[in-house]
């Protein structure tokens, strides 16, 4: 889509909020019986702990180890979507919502891709996944108008990621996390994220000028839940440099994670939560990985 297209693209966004949505589809449910996660292992300096091997972890889920069937420790190439919200709410938030999906992009290696979506009453995907060097100019001609359909958007966001080979999956989610517009709740959105492996990095940008403070508490308690259960992280407000640094970071952890994965020792079919722990043969070091994934149903 080029520049030309921004108008279109502002009025799919933007023009459709009194017209009645589609049903949402089904949600995706974990159907494989190996079951993935990316792993995070930091000391208590902050930096990543490398070197270690597969003796090194234990995967319990609800609290039973679970042998380890999968491992790998080395740098590769990661997947990640940039969701960056364009509704009203982020009228005096969006010029900084737009330089920091540049400065991520920036800071991106070589064989990493991205794909970028703007969303308000609707979702759009502006660019397809790919390895760019620069986000597309049309961005910079949206403005801050609608509601705030940000749940739907991490849906489709989510499904998206589902299908790429990448192992290593990441939302870059740039909002104020007042959601306002969508079919899907947040237990919807989390359920598809976590059924396709991603880890979401919430970065806060609620403008507390304007914002209530209960809209304000709301927003973040979704925003440090879509974060936290993913094995993510929660990211009030980067300005300046510590944006840049912030970004440069999530960067290196993408590149540095562990990849595990196991098989359930019982099959469950119950599409219930089942909660994961993983724990590392090291003392003073700080584990993040999803905390959990739903079950399908016969």
């Amino acid at each position: 889509m080029r520049v030309s297209g921004a108008l279109l693209l502002m009025a799919f966004l933007f023009g459709l909020a009194a017209a009645q949505r589609p049903e949402q589809e089904p949600l995706v449910r974990l159907e494989a019986p190996l079951v993935l996660l990316n792993v995070t292992v930091t000391g208590g300096d902050g930096r990543y702990v490398s070197k270690l091997s597969e003796r090194d972890f234990t995967i319990l889920e609800d609290g039973r180890p679970q042998p380890i069937a999968h491992f790998s420790a080395e740098e590769t190439p990661f997947a990640v979507a940039i969701l960056l919200d364009v509704s009203g709410s982020m009228e005096r938030m969006l010029r900084i919502a737009r330089a920091a999906a540049r400065g991520f992009v920036h800071g991106l290696r070589e064989n990493d891709v991205f794909a970028l979506y703007a969303f308000a009453t609707q979702c759009a995907q502006i660019q397809p996944f790919g390895a760019y060097p620069e986000i597309e100019p049309e961005v910079w001609s949206l403005k801050a108008e609608g509601y705030t359909a940000l749940y739907d958007c991490l849906v489709r966001a989510a499904r998206d990621l589902a299908e790429r080979l990448e192992k290593r999956r990441a939302i870059l989610l740039l909002s104020d996390g007042a959601d306002t517009a969508s079919r899907a709740s947040l237990d919807d959105a989390l359920r598809e994220v976590l059924a396709a492996n991603v880890t979401i990095y919430a970065v806060d940008l609620m403008d507390e000028a304007s914002a209530s403070v209960a809209d304000a508490v709301r927003a973040r308690i979704a925003l440090r839940a879509l974060s936290e259960q993913t094995g993510g992280r929660y990211i009030r407000d980067p300005g300046g440099a510590r944006m840049y640094a912030t970004f440069q970071a999530i960067v290196q952890e993408l590149g540095h994670q562990y990849t595990l994965g196991y098989s359930p020792t019982w099959e469950r079919r119950d599409g219930r939560w089942h909660r994961i722990e993983v724990r590392v043969a090291q003392a003073g070091v700080t584990v993040r990985t999803r905390r959990g994934y739903y079950a399908s149903q016969p």
